[in-house]
């Protein structure tokens, strides 16, 4: 729900206006954020740079004090599990601010990897936001600690040894 991303940053922009935002990727809801962003007069706040190569997201991370992301549950009922740029940005070293949606509460132990609160909450989505930008070392310190989750518990090596042992045992019957 990128605009409800925006809605957030709005509010901490209000507070700190050399904040800036930045959103990478496209997709369905990427011309109505853009929308938002001219009908709010965030232009020179908020990046909509589009598509990124893996490089260039890792050096936006490397440049960022935080990851944000509003996921919702839609109408439709949909639910994304644990979403990897979450885990991206965690192995990053980056504190990640969402949503208690689908997986994301699993992977990021609040106040402790990062801060989160309830899907539609912007109100308080802003204050976590506001949070980390005037405390950059407690940033740092939930940023560390997500790093270490991802680095002990979601190593690709590790994943892949975990199914190939599944897929053994299943094959074997048991």
């Amino acid at each position: 729900a990128p605009w409800l991303t925006l809605l957030a940053f709005r509010e901490l922009h209000r507070q700190r206006p050399d904040a800036r935002l930045t959103m990478a990727g496209t997709g369905p809801l990427w011309e109505a954020a853009a929308g938002l962003v001219k009908a709010l007069g965030m232009e020179a706040s908020v990046d909509l740079c589009g598509v990124k190569t893996p490089e260039e997201v890792a050096d936006l991370m490397r440049r960022s004090r935080a990851f944000v992301q509003h996921s919702v549950v839609p109408p439709s009922g949909d639910s994304e599990g644990t979403p990897l740029a979450v885990l991206e940005a965690m192995a990053s070293g980056l504190p990640v601010v969402a949503t208690r949606h689908a997986g994301i509460a699993d992977v990021v132990a609040h106040g402790e990897r990062g801060l989160l609160s309830a899907e539609y909450d912007t109100e308080t989505m802003a204050a976590h936001l506001l949070q980390l930008a005037d405390h950059p070392e407690q940033a740092a310190a939930m940023g560390q600690a997500g790093r270490a989750y991802v680095l002990a518990h979601h190593r690709v090596e590790e994943c892949v040894g975990a199914l190939q042992q599944l897929l053994v045992r299943v094959a074997q019957g048991q």
